[in-house]
């Protein structure tokens, strides 16, 4: 279940009242902070073996990726705040009793990158939190490890003609440099862009998607001919008195039915 804050009726009032769509799109956007548990090929940056860390940290960083190739849940190494921050009205953001970016991880919308803390002892479903981290770009298919950096990387530089720390210029510069790699020079390119709001565009399209097949099939869910329907291509066995309901695994839309097996309608882009 999605996390909200503050942690009252009234919050959650707020999220529940709002359409299909608009609870779909904060879902997927604080679902998106995970990553879906599935076997992973590994890519490793020369920005990871080539820094000076790198022999100290070497064990740790292939324990994490033994995980990563086993498809082991990478949970434990994530973030702190995608537990607790999942979603808080706009209205606090706009009065400022929340900050824009206390429900979303800057790092991630912008750039597109996850990060994860190192430490091997996982203790109440949370490994132990290490200064430095590994950044990476996941697909479904591919773990593309980006680079090591400690938790300076992280201070964020507001409107006031600061400028940033080598960690955040550094991480800039290797972002750059991902983006135009096989590019020839000169090419002009956008890349993950953002709304107003700090959300990424993505997830305003796979919303808009989803939000589509689930209007398209919803009152077809109770329909006999739907059901056998479903079943026909699949090895699944139709369990007696049957239910079908909508579920999301990881970022994929399906339908679940009482044995807990789940149809994929729409597979996610991670």
């Amino acid at each position: 279940m999605m996390p909200f804050f503050p942690n009252t009726k009234e919050t959650r009032d707020d999220l529940l009242g709002q359409s299909i769509a608009s609870i779909l799109f904060h879902y997927l956007h604080w679902a998106s902070r995970f990553v879906p548990q599935r076997k992973r090929r590994i890519i490793i940056d020369p920005h990871v073996t080539g820094d000076r860390r790198w022999p100290a940290l070497k064990n740790s960083i292939n324990s994490l990726l033994c995980k990563v190739r086993e498809g082991e849940d990478l949970t434990p190494y994530l973030s702190l705040k995608a537990h607790t921050k999942g979603y808080t009205p706009s209205e606090r953001i706009v009065s400022g009793e929340a900050d824009g970016w206390d429900d979303k991880d800057f790092l991630l919308n912008t750039m597109g990158f996850h990060h994860f803390h190192l430490g091997e002892r996982v203790t109440n479903g949370i490994s132990d939190r290490t200064n430095e981290v590994v950044f990476a770009r996941c697909s479904r298919e591919e773990f593309h490890i980006i680079a090591i950096f400690d938790h300076s990387v992280f201070d964020f530089v507001r409107d006031t003609g600061e400028a940033m720390n080598e960690e955040r210029s550094r991480l800039w510069r290797i972002y750059t440099e991902f983006n135009e790699s096989g590019m020839p020079p000169g090419t002009v390119y956008v890349s993950n862009p953002i709304t107003c709001s700090g959300h990424p565009l993505h997830i305003h399209d796979i919303t808009r998607e989803y939000t589509h097949v689930i209007n398209e099939l919803d009152h077809k869910l109770d329909q006999r001919e739907f059901e056998e329907e479903i079943y026909t291509e699949t090895s699944f066995v139709k369990p007696k008195n049957n239910k079908l309901k909508w579920f999301i695994n990881g970022l994929d839309l399906g339908i679940l039915d009482k044995s807990n097996q789940f149809f994929i309608l729409r597979h996610g882009y991670a």
